[in-house]
């Protein structure tokens, strides 16, 4: 049986957003007030990973979730025995922001949802 290091994993974190405007790159998108959820994954140490989003700024904005630290505070995070893939299939597609965070799998409507870790767990768990 592979270690819990070994195997991939997923993680959600969760947000609590002021409303503005997110801008990465050409795309932007509206934020209202409340919270969000983002789906990613972490195959061998979700350390690093969860770091980068915890962390009140980064030094260089390279992903799309950077961009969130301008409106939105990390609140919790979870690391889960399921791939982003499943994570997100899990979740209603209705309620990610249109292909934020999902540049690596243009299937995906988004790896932003908006809605907090309790009511994403009911998806989640079912």
């Amino acid at each position: 049986m592979k270690s819990m290091n070994t195997l991939r994993k997923g993680y959600v974190v969760e947000y609590e957003c002021e409303s503005g405007i997110v801008r990465a790159g050409k795309r932007e998108w509206k934020i209202e007030e409340g919270s969000y959820l983002y789906v990613g994954s972490c195959e061998k140490s979700c350390t690093g990973r969860l770091s980068r989003h915890l962390a009140p700024q980064v030094k260089r904005k390279r992903w799309h979730v950077d961009h969130l630290k301008e409106l939105c505070t990390p609140v919790s995070a979870l690391v889960l025995p399921l791939t982003e893939q499943e994570l997100v299939g899990k979740l209603p597609t209705e309620r990610a922001l249109s292909k934020f965070g999902s540049s690596d799998y243009p299937d995906h409507a988004g790896h932003l949802f908006q809605m907090g870790l309790v009511e994403a767990l009911s998806h989640l768990l079912a």
